[in-house]
């Protein structure tokens, strides 16, 4: 990947993504059918459900580590 994920195409993006072994390199926040949203991250040890998007991407941001 380089330095900045904005100049990677997808494909780059998704390969790196899926050679990262077990690092945190990507989360998603999907809504789901009950109204919330289910949150994951490409390291597939950690998975939760929030209940707006911005939930979602502030519990994905302290799995990483970028927020406290």
């Amino acid at each position: 990947m380089s330095d900045n994920v904005m100049y990677d195409s997808p494909t780059e993006f998704l390969h790196d993504v899926a050679s990262a072994n077990g690092e945190c390199v990507a989360q998603s926040v999907i809504p789901n059918e009950e109204g919330s949203y289910t949150v994951a991250c490409c390291c597939e040890k950690w998975e939760t459900t929030a209940p707006t998007r911005e939930e979602g991407l502030n519990l994905a941001r302290r799995h990483t580590g970028s927020i406290a």
